[in-house]
């Protein structure tokens, strides 16, 4: 039988061969791992797993190799990380079990760490959906499809909680300042600093496109007129209702920590119909900002406050040096695009054909 993975489980001491060793004489092996389970309530005996990639290999010549009878090998079911779970029994069917510590294990990799990563699919606490979404397609590829198909499912229903919780705090942080500032840089550095992964919109018409449950999110050169409608922009800012937000494909629920926004326009010019006919729905967008950020070209100036009830920044403001400012802009080698056409057309030597007609 030909088999990518597959398990080996022989009594201790029926063993007769050296399974580090001869694990490591076998280049068609990837990837292997053992223990001795010597506490259960049956004889001591080893359970070896073995990988061998993209590539297969016959049960007979492994039984060969360890000197055991062929139908001692057996087919992994399920995922490979169900299986190195079970080593140590680790798995929840084995929790009445012995369990064995992962430094018993003898591998040929990071069993630890592959350990953990294993438990990351389903935990949105400590992982977003798009880092799950990395490890699935870390996984390999007989195992992909499985662990996707599971996350999408796990994900919908996390959302689907989400969209019931009316007391989520979030940081919303404004920043303003000319094109070619640093907004957006800025922004990228502070949710770097605080160890955040983080959306950046994709397009003024459908900001939350590319959004995967980061906890970050940066609204880039985001305008009023991007919301027309304003109610829809202090739904995604509201700190007591985690609401859907409309996106192209489907609706997406924000469940990260910090929306931080970028314009070149200042807050107080924004929505100006509502100066006239609704000061109040005004003061809901204004209240929402829990940090204002000016970024200006040699400093940049933040507002811990917010904004006051006329859209402007509130509070004194702490006044940092803009390193993009005051740093000497490094000059980047040009491509010398004239020498790629010479090298794909021919040059024109002559002026007069180079007059335009009309």
């Amino acid at each position: 039988m030909q088999l990518r993975q597959m398990e080996i489980v022989n009594d201790q001491d029926k063993m007769t061969v050296d399974i580090q060793e001869t694990c490591m004489k076998y280049k068609t092996i990837k990837q292997w791992a053992y223990i001795l389970h010597d506490k259960d309530d049956t004889r001591a005996h080893y359970h070896i797993y073995l990988n061998f990639g993209t590539s297969s290999c016959d049960t007979s010549l492994v039984a060969s190799w360890f000197n055991v009878p062929e139908n001692f090998i057996n087919k992994v079911k399920g995922r490979k990380t169900d299986m190195l779970l079970y080593l140590t029994h680790g798995n929840e069917s084995q929790k009445n079990k012995h369990q064995y510590s992962p430094s018993e294990v003898v591998a040929n990799f990071d069993f630890e760490t592959e350990i953990e990563n294993s438990k990351i699919i389903g935990d949105f606490a400590h992982y977003s959906y798009a880092q799950q979404v990395q490890y699935c397609n870390s996984l390999p590829i007989a195992e992909k499809s499985k662990a996707f198909t599971q996350l999408k499912k796990l994900w919908e229903l996390e959302c689907q909680c989400a969209s019931l919780i009316t007391d989520r705090q979030i940081e919303v942080v404004f920043i303003s300042g000319r094109g070619g500032s640093g907004k957006t840089y800025y922004a990228k550095k502070m949710l770097n600093s605080l160890g955040y992964d983080f959306c950046i919109s994709s397009s003024s018409n459908d900001p939350f496109q590319d959004y995967m449950g980061q906890n970050g999110m940066i609204l880039d050169d985001l305008r009023d007129t991007t919301y027309e409608h304003m109610e829809d922009l202090l739904k995604i800012l509201d700190n007591n209702t985690n609401s859907s937000v409309r996106s192209r494909f489907n609706n997406k629920v924000f469940n990260g920590k910090i929306i931080i926004i970028t314009s070149v326009v200042p807050l107080k010019y924004w929505y100006p119909v509502y100066r006239t006919s609704s000061h109040d729905t005004l003061s809901q967008l204004y209240r929402r900002i829990t940090c204002y950020v000016e970024v200006r070209e040699k400093e940049i100036v933040v507002y811990n406050e917010g904004a006051d009830d006329h859209g402007n920044p509130k509070g004194l403001g702490q006044v940092f040096v803009n390193e993009l400012g005051t740093a000497e802009k490094a000059k980047t080698e040009k491509m010398d695009i004239v020498s790629v056409f010479s090298n794909i057309c021919d040059r024109v030597t002559s002026i007069e054909q180079l007059k335009i007609t009309t």
